[in-house]
């Protein structure tokens, strides 16, 4: 924004002699009292007056009123092209957008000589996606004024917004080239620099942008990205520690710091960054958002979606906000609101991949509909590899469910095998754990230390392998007035862990059984039974559906004889076509290719068939997701019985019990019983027969 001096009455001399010396307030008065007098024949001092008092109005803050004294100017005076471009500025800066690219266009009408008419004109086409034309401006400026700097850096904003990262640099550098001193030419440049990979000349360029100016908080957060992604994560978070000092009203900073503590699994930490965050500014769209997902996995449902709800109120349209809540909705059951929130995310913007990847999720994709066509149409123009894994997932679930199994079962072999070369998986290490348990686990072993654990508790545990019939388990037990469901909890894996860092964690489970003791026993028991959920009125025991705490089972008999023990168990080619056909939010790297996958569930049922030969008979009840399906009521009336409670039928109504749930059958067990999941692998076809050779059928 610049001040164009005008005609020299004295009346203007004055407030702009004011205005010189920074004395704002008395220049605007005076030049506010010239508005307010000016009578016709006197159109050249009323606009230099009124232009005046609109430049100082956005200097100080007070855009919305600025924009009405430099529209009056630029209607007393419409040749003068500094008005109408100071006009398209404002406007932009308020958000009108159409009057911001109608402004520009009466500039550069008025003098199309005016380099800085067609730059803030660029600026308005760019925010109105018109990069062509944008582009058009930025180079039309730079050829009126070559060592226009601005323009240089506005033209590299747009190269990089069309995906042009090489004229993107060298636009950047041509800023830089006029002029040294630019930090924000300093941050876009290292943000393409980034972009492509180049981090050593990315971070250099953060560190002059942050030396030049340092409370601009802009380049901290680039730099901090950078170092995200080159996996220096204490670098970052100290990073942004000082931009938090450096503008402390910036409620950026914290966002970013929350980011990078969920990606290290620190859902605590990063929640107290998002509080942070929205001390600095409470209507922060995208802290609120992030906040609902972390809320969501400190499985703090309530909260999260009040916290969706705040941002959504502040941002209808906001695709994240409408998301994550339709996500939540989901998990409470009502798949209803949780589509109306995903549709409309896609009525917003068609291209949305994730609003039509939870929506196929939600829902049975119908033939009436081009769900398919616009699945395979991202799928085709997506380069990412990481991108492309959901949309594989997705175009398969959706196939399935227009009953093309064999294309179905070729999205999920494309996926997975995307999916598995992004993971580390030391399938050795991981299938010696059953063997190093097998051995320690003796029947004299638990002779030794039966009597060391508490002989009232009743927690119940339900585990084997995912996709086996255990979410449906649960909800019929926690449609029991007296039986909570838990979820899956990671807590009884944590309670351990407090024992192998005691022994300094030299030595793990299950070798460190030989080192626990009464006392370290006791320790454990306390600390699982202390870490459980406070249950709702009226409820006496905590169902616990850590699916794999199959590798506890011993430990958790020695701990709580009275336990109860469910294994989920379905046919194993069922059960692994199951797992493989899904993306799992956390990542279960055996899923992902057929052969560690038969090997993988060969462990698990070997384990579990030591744990039914050396814990006593009826320690473990097994609960075939076939028999449940053949014979829903006996399936629940033993799994009541089992838990030691009166039989209730609510528990057959299992698909209305309102409780969140977030596994991969979030949406199937909202809906009565069904058998078509039955021998669901002959679908498939030929396509899985490695997985069936592999599984020795």
């Amino acid at each position: 924004m610049v001040a164009d001096r005008g005609g020299p009455l004295p009346t203007l001399e004055r407030a702009w002699e004011l205005y010189r010396a920074s004395d704002l307030a008395g220049a605007e008065a005076v030049a506010r009292a010239i508005v307010q007098r000016a009578v016709l024949g006197q159109q050249a001092a009323l606009a230099e007056a009124a232009h005046l008092v609109g430049v100082i109005l956005a200097q100080t803050g007070r855009t919305e009123e600025a924009v009405s004294f430099m529209a009056r100017a630029a209607d007393a005076d419409p040749g003068r092209a500094s008005y109408h471009s100071n006009l398209c500025e404002m406007r932009r800066q308020t958000g009108d957008r159409a009057g911001a690219v109608a402004a520009g266009r009466a500039a550069v009408a008025a003098d199309p000589a005016y380099a800085a008419g067609h730059n803030n004109l660029g600026i308005a086409l760019f925010e109105t996606g018109a990069l062509e034309e944008a582009l058009a401006c930025y180079g039309r400026a730079i050829g009126l004024r070559p060592t226009f700097a601005e323009a240089h850096n506005n033209l590299g904003n747009a190269l990089r917004a069309k995906g042009l990262p090489g004229e993107a640099i060298a636009a950047f550098r041509a800023a830089l080239a006029q002029r040294g001193h630019y930090p924000e030419a300093w941050n876009n440049l290292g943000n393409v620099l980034r972009e492509t990979g180049d981090f050593r000349e990315a971070d250099a360029a953060f560190h002059t942008a942050i030396a030049q100016r340092r409370d601009y908080v802009e380049p901290y957060n680039s730099l901090a990205l950078s170092l995200f992604a080159q996996e220096r994560s204490e670098e970052a978070f100290a990073v942004l520690a000082l931009a938090i000092s450096a503008a402390p009203e910036r409620p950026e900073p914290a966002f970013y710091l929350a980011q990078g503590l969920l990606n290290e699994r620190k859902a605590e930490g990063a929640r107290s960054a998002c509080q942070r965050a929205l001390r600095a500014n409470p209507h922060h769209v995208p802290t609120l958002v992030l906040l609902a997902r972390i809320l969501r996995d400190l499985e703090r449902g309530d909260e999260a979606i009040d916290a969706a709800r705040r941002a959504l109120a502040l941002a209808p349209d906001d695709l994240d906000a409408l998301n994550v809540l339709g996500l939540l909705l989901m998990e409470t059951g009502d798949l209803r609101g949780a589509c109306a929130l995903f549709e409309r995310a896609l009525a917003n913007d068609p291209a949305s991949v994730n609003s039509r990847i939870n929506l196929v999720a939600a829902r049975k994709v119908r033939p009436d509909e081009d769900m398919v066509t616009a699945l395979e149409s991202a799928l085709s123009a997506e380069t990412g590899e990481a991108e492309r894994i959901p949309l594989h997932y997705a175009l398969g679930k959706a196939y399935d469910d227009l009953g093309r199994h064999a294309e179905a079962m070729d999205q999920f072999i494309a996926g997975a095998r995307l999916k598995r070369a992004q993971l580390t998986y030391d399938e050795p290490a991981a299938l010696a754990t059953f063997d190093r348990i097998r051995a320690i686990f003796t029947p004299a072993f638990l002779a030794e230390r039966a009597g060391m654990g508490d002989a009232h508790a009743r927690p119940i545990f339900i585990v084997g392998m995912p996709r086996s019939g255990s979410t449906l388990v649960e909800q019929i037990l926690a449609s029991h007035p007296a039986i909570q469901g838990g979820g899956e909890m990671d807590l009884f894996h944590r309670a351990v862990n407090r024992i192998d860092q005691t022994f300094g964690g030299m030595v793990h489970y299950p070798e460190l059984m030989h080192l626990i003791e009464r006392p370290e026993m006791a320790e454990i028991t306390s600390a699982y039974l202390d870490a459980l959920p406070a249950r709702a009125p009226g409820k006496r025991l905590m169902a616990d559906k850590m699916l794999n705490n199959y590798f506890y089972l011993g430990l958790i008999h020695l701990l709580f004889p009275r336990a109860v023990i469910i294994h989920c168990r379905r046919d194993p080619v069922d059960t692994a076509i199951s797992c493989f056909s899904k993306l799992f939010r956390d990542d279960l790297p055996y899923s992902y290719d057929f052969a560690e996958l038969a090997r993988h569930h060969a462990a698990y049922a070997g384990l579990m068939a030591h744990w039914d030969e050396v814990l006593p008979e009826g320690t473990i009840l097994p609960m075939d997701y076939e028999a449940v399906v053949a014979d829903i009521e006996g399936a629940a009336r033993r799994l009541i019985a089992t838990c030691g409670e009166a039989w209730d039928p609510t528990c057959l109504k299992f698909h209305e019990t309102e409780r969140p749930v977030r596994t991969a059958s979030i949406t199937q067990v909202r809906e009565p019983l069904y058998a078509t999941s039955v021998g669901r692998w002959r679908r498939y076809g030929p396509a899985i027969q490695p997985l069936l050779d592999a599984l020795g059928r």
